[in-house]
C-alpha cells in the first residue's frame, strides 16, 4: 500500500518547470477575492498543473496542503473542505470582479478535477416540453444502475435551477407551526442539504462514458470491495468520481419543503452533501434529506441515533425499546405496486448546541415532507411529541402508505426523545 501512494505522489507532483498558467487562471490567482487566500491560491495551481492527473484527496493533502504521510481521508475532510472553499471563492469572484472574463475556472461538485469552460452566450430559451417515459421493470437485487437510463436523477445543476424557480419570499402571513418554529429557533438561516449519491465515470474515448452507481457504495474508495467494479475497471479503465447529480424524489420534496417555508418568509438555502454539510452547522440549522446510505456525510450524527435505517430502507432497527416499543418497524407489501413504507424523522443538536439539525431519511422523503408540511400530518406530530413531553431533540418514526411513488396516508408510528447512544455528542 505505502509503493502504491508513493507512487501516486510522486505522478501528481508539479514538475520542477511548471508550464506557464493561461490568463484564465493568472487573473483569478491575482485578483482581489484571493488576495488574502494563499491556501487556496495553492490548491488552484495544484489542480491546474495536475488537471490530466486522476488526483487523490491523499496526493492533493500531502503535496498541496503540507500534511503529513499519515493523513487519511476517511477520517480527515481537509480537503473536501478546502475544495468547496474553492469552488465558493471562484462564485464569489465571477459574480464580482470577473463577470467580464470569457472562460471561467470550474471544479465540478463531487469532483478534483478543474477545467476552463467558455462563458455561454445567452439564448432565447425554447418553450419548455415534458415527455413521460415508461421504465423497464427490474430485479429488485440489481445494485448497479447504469446511468445512461438512470432517469430517477437531476443533475445538480438543474436541481439549482428548479429551486430557484420556485424560490420567492413572500409577505410574512400567520406564524409557522410549533414543530417548524422550535427547529427554526430565532429565524436563524437554514440550508436543506441534497444527497449527491457516487457515481463511477468511465470514458469512453473523446465522445462518451458510462456511468455505474451501486447503492452500497456511498465512499469513492470503497469501490475495491465490489468485485463487479473490478471487473468493469479492466475493459473500461480506471473510474472517476462522479458526484453531481441529484435524486429526483428527494430534489422535488426538497422544493415542496423551500415552498413550504417561504410562505413565512423563513430563509432557506439548497446546496448538495457534496458541499460539506457538517461545516454549515457551526452557524446554520440544517434540513439533510436522503437515504441513511446517501446520508453518510453526517454520519457522526447517525451513529449517535437510537432509531437506524436499515439496508434498502426497508426497516427501522429500534435500539434498546422501551416498553410498548417495537424493536423494528418493518416494511410492509400490500400488493405488487402498494406498500407501507418506514422512515426516521430527528430533530438533532448541531456541533456546540447554536443549531439544529433535521433529518428526514427514507425511500420516500416526499412523503415525510408531506406529513410535515400538512395540516393533518403536523396535528399527528403534535399529539405524540406532547404526549412524551415536547423533548427539544427527539426521533420519531414514521410509516408511509404509497401507492407507486403517490403517498395515500402516513402516520408517527414511535417518538423518543434523544439520547446520545453511548453518550457521545458531536465533534467541533
Amino acid at each position: 500500500m505505502r509503493e502504491v501512494l508513493a507512487a501516486t505522489r510522486v505522478a501528481a507532483q508539479v514538475p520542477a518547470a511548471s508550464p506557464p498558467l493561461p490568463e484564465s487562471i493568472r487573473q483569478v490567482l491575482d485578483s482581489r477575492t484571493f488576495e488574502r487566500a494563499p491556501t487556496l491560491r495553492t490548491l488552484l495551481t495544484y489542480l491546474w498543473h495536475n488537471r490530466d492527473q486522476a488526483i487523490s484527496e491523499y496526493a492533493i493533502a500531502t503535496e498541496a496542503m503540507g500534511r503529513s504521510p499519515a493523513f487519511d481521508a476517511k477520517t480527515d475532510a481537509t480537503v473536501r473542505v478546502q475544495i468547496s472553499r474553492l469552488r465558493q471563492r471562484l462564485e464569489k469572484f465571477y459574480e464580482q470582479e470577473g463577470k467580464p472574463c470569457a472562460e471561467r475556472v470550474v471544479i465540478p461538485l463531487g469532483a478534483h478535477t478543474i477545467k476552463l469552460e467558455p462563458v455561454p452566450v445567452p439564448v432565447a430559451a425554447p418553450e419548455p416540453s415534458l415527455h413521460v417515459v415508461a421504465l423497464p421493470r427490474r430485479s429488485a437485487n440489481r445494485r448497479l444502475i447504469w446511468a445512461c437510463a438512470a432517469l430517477s436523477v437531476l443533475s445538480a445543476g438543474l436541481a439549482g435551477a428548479l429551486y430557484q424557480s420556485v424560490h420567492r419570499a413572500r409577505p410574512a402571513g400567520e406564524p409557522p407551526p410549533r414543530f417548524w418554529k422550535a427547529f427554526l429557533g430565532e429565524g436563524r438561516p437554514t440550508r436543506i442539504i441534497l444527497p449527491t449519491p457516487v457515481f463511477f465515470s468511465y470514458s469512453r474515448g473523446d465522445v462518451s462514458s458510462v456511468m455505474v452507481r451501486d447503492t452500497s457504495i456511498n465512499d469513492f474508495s470503497d469501490r475495491v470491495r465490489v468485485p463487479l467494479l473490478g471487473e468493469l475497471g479492466k475493459s473500461l479503465g480506471t473510474p472517476q468520481l462522479a458526484q453531481n447529480y441529484t435524486v429526483t424524489s428527494d430534489t422535488f420534496a426538497s422544493v415542496s419543503l423551500v415552498r413550504y417555508l417561504d410562505g413565512f418568509s423563513l430563509p432557506t438555502r439548497l446546496r448538495s452533501s457534496a458541499d460539506a454539510p457538517v461545516e454549515a452547522l457551526d452557524s446554520e440549522n440544517v434540513i439533510a434529506i436522503g437515504t441513511w446510505g446517501t446520508l453518510s456525510p453526517l454520519k457522526t450524527y447517525l451513529d449517535q441515533m437510537s432509531l437506524s435505517l436499515g439496508p434498502h430502507e426497508l426497516s427501522i432497527e429500534v435500539r434498546n425499546p422501551g416498553p410498548g416499543e417495537p424493536r423494528t418497524v418493518n416494511m410492509v407489501v400490500e400488493s405488487p405496486e402498494r406498500g407501507i413504507w418506514p422512515g426516521v424523522v430527528a430533530v438533532l443538536p448541531a456541533r456546540g448546541g447554536k443549531a439544529h439539525l433535521l433529518v428526514l431519511a427514507s425511500r420516500h422523503t416526499s412523503a415525510l415532507v408531506a406529513t410535515l408540511t400538512s395540516r393533518n400530518g403536523l396535528d399527528q406530530v403534535e399529539r405524540l411529541w406532547r404526549s412524551k413531553g415536547s423533548p427539544e431533540f427527539f426521533e420519531m418514526a414514521v410509516n408511509s402508505e404509497m401507492n407507486g411513488m403517490d403517498m395515500v396516508r402516513s402516520w408517527p408510528v414511535l417518538l423518543r426523545a434523544f439520547r446520545p447512544v453511548g453518550n457521545v455528542t458531536p465533534r467541533n
